[in-house]
């Protein structure tokens, strides 16, 4: 043996230099591993996006936990209180027992993770019987730990590693585990919470959409921000438009509803009216942390269709009672005007040679008639109860109304040429009701003639067919509408007449009447010359 080998023998130099590179390589193992854990805890807390999966994060978490353990499995099962669920498995061919299956409450191991909250472990060398255990050796698993996945001091589940092999925990490993489940069991929640969140934000929406009513939310500024379905159907405005100008056109009022919402702060209701239609709208104020008006929310209902039948009501109660009182001066008037006419038809068989009596008592029976013919044609007018259709003249009904307006119009120094087309075929209707709108369309002619000063004033009552309908048409040649208020003219009450000479129901009760009929009632005017309105009535029987 050499000298030097001897003193390194005694000396134990050797030896140190061993322990020395065997140390170093350890503490550098443990720094790799580390380093590979803290790789792992930061790929679990990175990997939750928007678009987070649960399922890529357990592939990912398993690539890197290979490197460092031998783990071939793992696995999250969900739940509660009342249930725990198989929710995710990777490598999916590594899956025994379906996803969503239920653990039982007993004599389950993830069951008794949940409940009592702490880890266990499982080695093929249990005799102990468990409800996960035949999965575990159909799987080939040598060795199954599992963790409960905490979040907020509750559990909402289990994280299981299984491993192929014998896997034994240090108890540095089982720190490393339980913070790696205390970390899936945020992403897992977190991934849950915003599920709820994103699919609340869709129903929101798909109500919103759903509604059949308009809603719009609006900026403080007047912007339309949103809308629904039925407000991109049924409104000018698109989204990025100012709806003041709108409501400027639309409100009834002086007061602007929506400047009025964020002004007050507080809900405002307003009637608007656009395109022949009434509309009730509300305004609610959407305020922020700091009480400041982020939004106001329209919600807008069509109510034309409600407005009318109100109206119609109303004048078909306003009706009933002029019938009421119809019937009774009618019964008062009847029996004197039988008298009279009678008398008047005896004195003529008696008096025919007397050149001086003749002509006064034609005039006596004659005037007689026509207050006979008036009393029948006024029960006749207000007798609204029946709105059966049955065939009918539309002549007939001009007729009828003729009867009773022809006088006053006259009176007034107005000329009335009729042109009723005598081929005119019958039509499926009421009556009454159409001679209704026939009359409403005289006096309304007429009134509009009393404002005229000068010049001849004529109105033309002329019926006639086209090739699917029935018109009647009714023209003045008095100063016409001001174009501003045409599309106001239909609207019940709207009226550009005093008070004691008009309630604005004529035109909006006719409208309803027309559309009834299936036809529609329009109106054509020069503001210089001459007003038309026409009455369109279906030839067919079925009605639009």
């Amino acid at each position: 043996m050499e000298r030097h080998q001897m003193i390194d023998l005694l000396t134990g130099v050797q030896s140190s230099k061993r322990n020395y590179y065997s140390e170093l390589k350890t503490t550098v193992d443990e720094l790799k591993k580390k380093n590979s854990q803290l790789e792992i805890i930061n790929e679990v807390m990175s990997s939750f996006t928007s678009n987070f999966s649960v399922s890529d994060m357990l592939q990912n978490m398993l690539i890197k936990l290979k490197n460092v353990y031998p783990i071939d499995r793992v696995s999250t099962a969900l739940g509660n209180d009342h249930e725990l669920v198989l929710s995710y498995v990777y490598p999916e061919s590594d899956m025994y027992l379906a996803k969503g299956t239920r653990f039982p409450k007993n004599n389950s191991l993830y069951h008794d993770v949940l409940t009592l909250g702490h880890n266990t472990v499982y080695h093929d060398d249990n005799s102990n019987s468990f409800f996960e255990k035949e999965g575990f050796q159909r799987l080939g698993l040598a060795s199954v730990h599992l963790f409960p996945l905490k979040c907020n001091g509750k559990t909402i589940g289990v994280l299981s590693l299984g491993s192929r092999s014998h896997f034994q925990c240090t108890e540095e490993d089982l720190a490393f585990f339980f913070n790696l489940a205390d970390q899936v069991a945020v992403c897992v929640e977190n991934a849950r919470l915003f599920s709820e969140v994103l699919a609340g934000k869709q129903r929101w929406e798909e109500t919103f959409r759903a509604v059949s009513d308009a809603i719009l939310i609006i900026a403080p500024d007047g912007t339309v921000v949103s809308r629904n379905d039925a407000a991109q159907l049924d409104w000018p405005l698109d989204i990025g438009q100012n709806i003041r100008t709108a409501i400027a056109k639309a409100t009834r009022s002086v007061e602007d509803p929506f400047q009025k919402t964020i002004e007050t702060k507080r809900p405002y209701s307003a009637e608007l009216h656009h395109e022949n239609k009434i509309y009730d709208c509300s305004w609610y104020p959407l305020l922020g942390m700091d009480a400041s008006i982020d939004a106001v929310i329209l919600y807008r209902k069509n109510v034309t269709e409600k407005r009318q039948m109100e109206v119609q009501l109303m004048h078909s109660g306003q009706l009933a009672a002029i019938g009421e009182m119809a019937a009774g001066v009618a019964h008062e008037l009847n029996n004197p005007l039988t008298a009279i006419i009678g008398n008047s038809q005896l004195l003529l068989r008696t008096q025919s040679n007397n050149v001086e009596m003749e002509p006064l008592l034609e005039d006596i029976d004659r005037c007689g008639k026509r207050c006979r013919t008036i009393i029948r044609s006024l029960l006749a007018f207000s007798r609204q109860d029946d709105f059966s259709f049955k065939p009918c003249s539309l002549n007939e009904a001009v007729s009828e109304a003729l009867h009773l307006t022809r006088q006053q119009i006259e009176k007034q120094q107005i000329s009335v040429d009729i042109a009723l087309d005598p081929s005119l075929p019958t039509l499926s209707g009421n009556l009454q009701q159409l001679s209704q709108v026939a009359v409403n369309l005289l006096m309304n002619a007429k009134d509009a003639l009393e404002e005229q000063q000068v010049g001849p004033k004529k109105i033309r009552i002329q019926t006639k067919t086209t090739d699917s309908s029935a018109l009647l048409c009714v023209t003045d040649n008095g100063s016409g509408i001001a174009q501003d208020i045409l599309d106001d003219i239909f609207h019940p009450f709207f009226t550009t007449k005093d008070a004691d000479r008009g309630t604005g129901l004529g035109l909006s009760v006719s409208f309803g009447i027309a559309k009834a009929h299936g036809g529609t009632l329009s109106v054509e005017t020069n503001q210089c010359d001459k007003t038309t309105f026409t009455l369109a009535i279906p030839l067919s029987r079925e009605r639009l």
